[in-house]
């Protein structure tokens, strides 16, 4: 396993299935990964751990996924060129999700495949981040 497929990625997902869905498929892709229910949980642990990719969905409870993209601007803005935006509904984000410098945009349904394909791509493209927690 290359040391790129042991980067940390974060699923932001609300919805269990998908965001179950995508673990086990990213896990069987030996990649380390974790997620959170919505943006408010996305935000506590962006504030404690670094990531290499992060799959966010935009419609959520609490804190929704511009939210998220708004604290990764102002608190780890390197950061938001590794973010793979999961949506239903771009329409209702466009205006801000398409201002900001995220990797990609996947609209749901997606498919499985190319979602991996894409995590792969955002890892290869992102630069390796500065881990504090490494030793974890």
């Amino acid at each position: 396993m290359s040391e790129k497929q042991q980067e940390r990625i974060l699923v932001v997902d609300d919805d269990d299935a998908i965001r179950l869905m995508v673990e086990r498929v990213l896990r069987r892709e030996q990649f380390h990964v974790e997620s959170a229910r919505d943006g408010f949980e996305a935000i506590e642990k962006l504030s404690r751990n670094d990531y290499g990719t992060i799959l966010l969905d935009l419609m959520m409870p609490r804190i929704d996924g511009v939210g998220v993209l708004r604290f990764l601007e102002q608190h780890r803005p390197e950061r938001n060129r590794a973010v793979i935006v999961m949506t239903a509904n771009l329409a209702t984000f466009a205006d801000e999700v398409e201002s900001k410098p995220v990797f990609r945009i996947l609209s749901k349904p997606f498919d499985i495949r190319q979602l991996v394909q894409e995590v792969r791509a955002c890892s290869a493209a992102t630069p390796e981040p500065l881990l504090a927690d490494a030793a974890e």
